[in-house]
């Protein structure tokens, strides 16, 4: 990977930003687990084609930070661990911010914004922490719970003020019971992402399936209700049955208008997106409308 410094911003912020590659040959992190097979192999496969500029890294640097800081360990804790174990052919690894050895409790940091937690969107979250959870019983530790304390980068307290079921304070703490059927079910997601790398790893790019709309941050399609003459939409349904039937209520000069789902880190998001037939296939699709 390189980096470019198109801002001329100073060496500690360049410094901040690692060209290291995430997993070693062999390994898959519980993070990496977390990425379509098609993403995880082009990255493998073009990282020292890969280009990135420090400027789009304010919020990784900002998250390595908060790490730095909240690393002191308290009685019966350690923190910034990597635990490894050989699963299914591959090492599974993961580093675990926070562990505490008395209650088998799990925190891991986050830095977020806020429509995550006003969206409850925090399935990706969960999946990491049971992945941790996973590790450490397989390491002979207990694991009996999982918190994520996300810092809420884009707060406000003008925005808190006037709605009572916006985040009140810029500090959000999401927690859940790891139970043995969480366990179960997540070594089965785990073997079936590491089986499915495997029989992708020789493939040709094409013949790789494409990413889950999951994993590609996809929103759903959606139909809205227009009337002629006017910009924004009368009603958007998830359905096209029900923005039709709608229309017809409203009658003469409302029409429905089909609006497709944008998979947000194709788009923008995805180190590999230059490389990758699908999302370059979007962003022409997007370049021509």
């Amino acid at each position: 990977m390189t980096l470019t410094n198109k801002k001329g911003l100073p060496h500690g912020f360049v410094a901040a930003c690692s060209t290291e590659q995430h997993n070693k040959a062999g390994e898959l992190s519980a993070t990496t687990l977390l990425k379509g097979v098609k993403e995880i192999i082009l990255t493998r496969r073009y990282w020292n084609d890969i280009e990135d500029d420090v400027s789009n890294r304010v919020w990784a640097v900002f998250g390595t930070a908060v790490h730095a800081l909240l690393e002191k360990e308290g009685d019966n804790e350690f923190t910034e661990e990597t635990l490894k174990t050989e699963f299914s052919g591959a090492t599974v690894t993961g580093t675990i911010d926070n562990y505490n050895m008395a209650t088998g409790t799990i925190t891991d940091y986050k830095t977020a914004s806020v429509w995550k937690v006003q969206f409850r969107d925090f399935s990706d979250w969960k999946k990491q922490g049971l992945t941790y959870a996973w590790l450490l019983r397989k390491n002979g530790f207990p694991a009996n719970k999982c918190r994520f304390i996300a810092l809420l980068k884009d707060h406000s307290k003008t925005q808190a003020r006037r709605n009572p079921e916006y985040p009140q304070v810029p500090v959000y703490i999401y927690e859940f019971d790891v139970t043995d059927k969480d366990i179960s079910e997540t070594e089965k997601r785990i073997k079936e992402k590491i089986d499915e790398f495997f029989s992708c790893l020789l493939l040709e790019e094409e013949d790789i399936p494409v990413c889950t709309p999951e994993e590609r941050w996809a929103k759903d399609d959606t139909w809205a209700v227009m009337k002629k003459g006017r910009k924004s939409a009368v009603r958007v349904f998830p359905s096209e049955a029900e923005a039709e039937a709608m229309a017809e209520t409203l009658g003469a000069g409302h029409y429905v208008e089909f609006r497709q789902g944008v998979s947000t880190k194709c788009l923008d998001y995805c180190p590999v997106r230059a490389f990758c037939d699908f999302a370059q296939k979007l962003q022409k699709q997007e370049a021509d409308e």
